[in-house]
């Protein structure tokens, strides 16, 4: 019975564990060196489990080296009794007085404490900082908005300091891009006749606003054998770097306020053409990639380029747009990469005009300009206004089909057919009957005689356009689209029976067969192919296209045979 009272007494105080812990805070040592540690002990009494400890209120003072949780109970004569006790591992941040700040658990806050730092030695401090210190700068500074400068750390340490802690990573600098230029590096170097080795780091920092920025300190931890009466002893340090400030400028007032802001070291800017010696053709196209390079800038950097060309002379659908960037102990490195596909449209002479990029050299402040030249070409192939006698057809109206030898075709005299009219002589029934039967006689002869003189028409063979569908319906099912567009235009050439030239100047004539061109152009070459096209929507359309041009040649008015 006695057991079990006391059984349910605890089970009570593990419920009500931290509802009345009182919190007691004490330190093992009132006052220590610079290199020394102190541990901050928080008790928080009938406490039966851990809380989460916040110490972040120690920072300001110190540096929080580790901390340890125990949950433990005690039962003597009777008397059962618990708590949790916070071990907190403590290294100052400077000397003189310390306040260790009052720290919150379950409500209630531990009680403040003081801590006497002493200063070390000066000749102590001067043989440490001989063993290990830091170097720390940013080039240049002060820096244009949005332009980089080089921020370097280099810690130097002497034989026989181990470093234990690695060196911080990336930092992260409020107000400003940070981009690591390689990884660490390892060296070796001489100070005061002394040898050293080197830990390096490098980033290039990119301030995105005017004013002042900051780099906040940072700190590795090491160890170091301090001399003393007895041999010395070895002890931790924390070696810091100094904070820095950079100065941002604006952008400058004579930097052109129409153009994007580019601030680099330098900027080039070249092109390529796939086939590499191109020859511009209507209707065939061309690859032109472009590519902007700038050293000490990204690549996301570089504004879009405005190729601007002649819209007369050619139609262009862009790829994405890439962007590249590298970087090397010196500085960042970026590229812009943008590629086209170019169809010529119209024959003639013109111009690629130059490119032209303005930009801010950050080594001698001015403005400078990256231009890419321009080039005179020639465009070869036929107009789309330049139709055959097989396409004279006004833009949407009906289509005529067009005879299959126009050449050979003889003219057909127009007999004269009187009819009687008010004021004219009649003739007697038997002489109008003899005259007919003299014509028809004479017509019959006639085309006899035509039969035979002319020679045969030399038409398209007549499988050509069904060869041509059958090679189109196949390339529909692969989805390919080069294979589709090639394949559909020789099929329109062998319907019509027109050369490649002139089936592309109807299509273009034709407004549904121009939109499924289109449609075919974006799906090949456009980055958002949104007009894309598949092979049985291609079919479908075709097949429509035909139907439409049957239909309305029978629609269209007739003509006498006598006048074909």
């Amino acid at each position: 019975m006695n057991q079990a009272f006391r059984l349910l007494w605890l089970l009570a105080a593990v419920f009500t564990a931290n509802a009345n812990a009182a919190i007691t805070a004490t330190l093992d040592r009132q006052a220590i060196d610079e290199l020394g540690t102190v541990q901050l002990t928080l008790r928080a009494e009938g406490a039966s489990q851990a809380e989460e400890l916040d110490v972040s209120p120690l920072e300001n003072a110190f540096e929080v080296v580790g901390t340890n949780t125990t949950t433990q109970f005690r039962s003597v004569n009777g008397q059962v009794s618990q708590w949790v006790e916070y071990q907190i591992n403590l290294r100052p941040k400077r000397s003189g007085w310390l306040d260790v700040p009052p720290l919150s658990l379950g409500g209630q806050q531990s009680p403040p404490l003081r801590l006497q730092v002493i200063p070390l030695d000066a000749g102590v401090r001067d043989a440490i900082e001989a063993m290990i210190f830091f170097k720390a700068n940013a080039a240049p500074n002060p820096v244009r908005v949005q332009a980089q400068t080089i921020l370097t750390r280099s810690l130097f340490y002497a034989n026989g300091v181990q470093v234990y802690s690695d060196l911080p990573a990336t930092p992260e600098i409020p107000g400003a891009l940070v981009i690591p230029l390689g990884e660490n590096r390892s060296a070796t170097a001489t100070r005061h006749g002394q040898p050293y080795g080197v830990l390096e780091q490098r980033y290039a920092v990119f301030p995105e606003q005017k004013g002042r920025l900051r780099i906040p300190e940072i700190s590795v931890m090491s160890s170091v054998r301090l001399p003393g009466p007895t041999g010395g002893r070895r002890s931790g340090i924390r070696v810091s770097t100094p904070e820095i400030q950079v100065e941002v400028l604006p952008i400058p007032p004579n930097y052109p306020a129409d153009q994007p802001w580019l601030p680099a070291e330098s900027v080039s800017i070249a092109e390529t053409w796939q086939p590499a010696d191109p020859r511009f053709h209507v209707g065939e196209p061309v690859q032109r990639t472009i590519r902007v390079n700038v050293a000490g800038n990204t690549g996301s950097s570089v504004p879009p380029l405005d190729l601007n060309l002649p819209e007369r002379f050619f139609k262009q659908y862009p790829e994405p747009v890439r962007l590249d960037d590298g970087n090397s102990n010196l500085g960042a490195q970026g590229s812009r990469q943008e590629t086209h596909s170019i169809i010529p449209v119209h024959p003639g002479e013109t111009t690629l005009p130059p490119l032209k990029l303005t930009w801010w050299d950050s080594v001698n402040e001015r403005v400078q300009e990256a231009v890419l030249p321009g080039r005179a070409l020639r465009i070869t192939g036929e107009a789309p206004a330049d139709l055959g006698p097989a396409e004279e057809t006004s833009v949407g109206g009906p289509q005529r089909s067009e005879p299959a030898n126009t050449a050979n075709a003889q003219p057909i005299p127009h007999p004269e057919t009187d009819t009687p009219s008010s004021g004219t002589a009649t003739y007697p029934v038997w002489l109008l009957a003899l005259t007919a039967a003299g014509f028809l006689g004479w017509m019959a002869t006639w085309l006899l005689m035509r039969h035979r003189r002319r020679p045969a028409p030399t038409p398209a063979p007549p499988d050509a356009a069904a060869t041509a569908w059958k090679a189109l319906n196949q390339a529909c099912k692969t989805d390919r689209m080069d294979a589709m567009r090639n394949a559909w235009l020789k099929y329109l050439s062998a319907h019509w029976q027109l050369s490649a030239a002139k089936t592309l100047a109807r299509v273009r004539r034709t407004p549904k067969a121009l939109e499924l061109l289109e449609r075919l152009n974006r799906a090949l070459y456009a980055s958002d192919p949104s007009g894309e096209i598949s092979g049985q929507d291609l079919l479908g359309a075709t097949r429509a296209l035909v139907k439409e041009e049957q239909e309305a040649e029978r629609t269209a008015t007739p003509l006498s045979p006598l006048n074909g």
